[in-house]
């Protein structure tokens, strides 16, 4: 339960609205990297689903300071209450292949477009685009709001092919369209709204990168 609740909070959800994140580190600028043959990798390491309902009250100066909704450190009470929450739905989140469905829709954009060459093997790449995934999942609209939708957080790296880190962007995020009280997220509603912003994400992620 620590070990979670530290994740969370280390981690911290920044979801923003209608506001392109800032980026945390760039070591190149992302125009100036070539990417003669690039390939593509999704990690799950520090995958996490998760629901923000009650820490979302915890998150109140985070909101009015940085216009973002984050989950902050929380009480040992109120991350266990949206454990609970998140049970309901914890086995079909398991099932969903996010790191697939993200890296399809990140290629299928990528492959697409003659600006970018495509590497078929890792060695064989120029540059490598590892993309995080880390917190997703349900998180509430505000603290005016318990209305809930989907949302993803992801980090973007790039390296060369001698695995230096030449640029990075932490704090991908995504949030869905469509919001409804938590209990009318069933298996199938939950599934199709996670994987509609999964796929959105991986286009943008790939848009980000030809238009970079």
């Amino acid at each position: 339960m620590f070990q979670h609740i530290f994740k969370l909070s280390m981690c911290v959800l920044a979801i923003s609205f209608g506001v392109e994140p800032a980026l945390a580190r760039e070591n190149v600028p992302l125009r100036d990297i070539p990417l003669e043959n690039l390939f593509v990798e999704v990690s799950e390491a520090d995958s996490n689903f998760t629901i923000v309902d009650a820490r979302m009250d915890e998150t109140a100066t985070a909101a009015v300071l940085f216009g973002l909704v984050g989950a902050a450190i929380s009480s040992v009470a109120v991350a266990s209450e949206d454990d609970e929450k998140a049970d309901r739905l914890r086995e079909t989140a398991e099932s969903i292949d996010v790191a697939g469905v993200l890296l399809a829709g990140i290629n299928a954009t990528l492959g697409a477009n003659e600006r970018i060459d495509m590497a078929a093997d890792k060695s064989e790449a120029s540059h490598i685009l590892v993309v995080e995934l880390r917190n997703w999942g349900l998180l509430r609209r505000s603290q005016e709001d318990n209305d809930m939708r989907a949302f993803l957080n992801l980090t973007l790296k790039i390296f060369d092919e001698n695995e230096t880190l030449l640029w990075e962007k932490k704090r991908e995020n995504a949030v869905g369209s469509f919001s409804a009280p938590l209990e009318e997220f069933t298996d199938e509603k939950f599934s199709e709204e996670i994987e509609a912003l999964v796929r959105k994400t991986g286009q943008y992620v790939g848009y980000q990168i030809i238009y970079r």
